[in-house]
């Protein structure tokens, strides 16, 4: 019995030590860029919301979330998950400047 005991607890530490590994090569392929190509156009940081939405289709949007902005009391953080073919990322949006639009302040490429 001890010998069965100490077999299964080896293999679950091998188990945690791969799944640690996988999880850390997803995490390290993730990456905050300063721009993505989409559709042949590029998006930009500082790029407006109304330019986000003309080049990416409703469809393409996965899910969203939408927060108080913590810079900016008159202002909302919008984070907009996206799946374009098998292209991921996520756009952040909120207002630079306060009155103004809605432009793209950090893009994460998965």
């Amino acid at each position: 019995m001890r010998f069965k005991l100490r077999t299964i607890s080896v293999c679950l530490a091998t188990l945690c030590l791969i799944t640690a590994i996988v999880l850390c090569a997803v995490v390290a392929n993730a990456g905050e860029v300063s721009s993505i190509k989409v559709y042949g156009k590029t998006i930009r940081i500082y790029d407006t919301a109304d330019h986000v939405f003309a080049v990416l289709k409703e469809s393409d949007m996965v899910s969203q979330t939408i927060q108080k902005d913590p810079n900016n009391a008159n202002s909302l953080l919008l984070v907009k998950n996206y799946k374009v073919k098998s292209m991921r990322f996520t756009l952040y949006f909120a207002r630079v400047e306060d009155p103004g639009p809605y432009k793209v302040i950090r893009i994460i490429s998965y």
